[in-house]
């Protein structure tokens, strides 16, 4: 949480919006990872993480450190799932970056509906990010580093899951299927 509050304050004191949406977006990072840690040290089994329990913090978190009312349409629904504490953080980045990536990109004339689900699908997890706006291929901008996408590939990569975009959907709708 200090790195973080660090993190917010720097991004107040700076005057450049690209330093600035770039240390937020750290800071969103560093308490994606620091929720996990926050579950583990106030429940009594510190083998397991309840996942559901996990994002509804997480996504609190999210709204909490934005300005304004950016994360107001961001819902979840989420069925009872656990898994280990590591796999329990590849999962918050994976999450936190795939909704901040809907919040940065899928509306560009305003703001719209984030809708965040974990459902658990015979002995898999499967969690999802969708939004209603301008669709996966048009959403990020020209100069747009891609660092988003590479996180949730890697984060995947740490969990053996597959990730799959949903074309038909109206919007962008990714999902990650997983073993818990």
């Amino acid at each position: 949480q200090l790195i973080a509050a660090m993190l917010q304050m720097q991004s107040q004191a700076n005057s450049s919006p690209e330093v600035k949406t770039a240390l937020l977006d750290a800071a969103t990072r560093v308490m994606a990872v620091a929720q996990v840690h926050r579950r583990l040290y106030t429940s009594e089994d510190v083998k397991t993480v309840a996942i559901d329990q996990y994002l509804n913090a997480l996504i609190e978190d999210l709204r909490s450190s934005t300005e304004g009312d950016a994360f107001a349409q961001l819902s979840l629904a989420a069925d009872p799932v656990e898994t280990d504490p590591d796999r329990a953080v590849a999962i918050g980045v994976i999450v936190n970056e795939l909704v901040i990536n809907a919040l940065k990109y899928a509306y560009p004339s305003g703001k719209g509906p984030i809708r965040v689900g974990l459902r658990a699908e015979g002995g898999n997890a499967v969690i999802s990010v969708e939004d209603d706006g301008v669709g996966f291929a048009d959403s990020a901008p020209i100069g747009s580093t891609g660092l988003g996408q590479r996180i949730v590939k890697a984060m995947a990569d740490k969990l053996g899951a597959r990730i799959s975009h949903d074309s038909l959907h109206r919007g962008t709708r990714i999902e990650i299927a997983f073993a818990p």
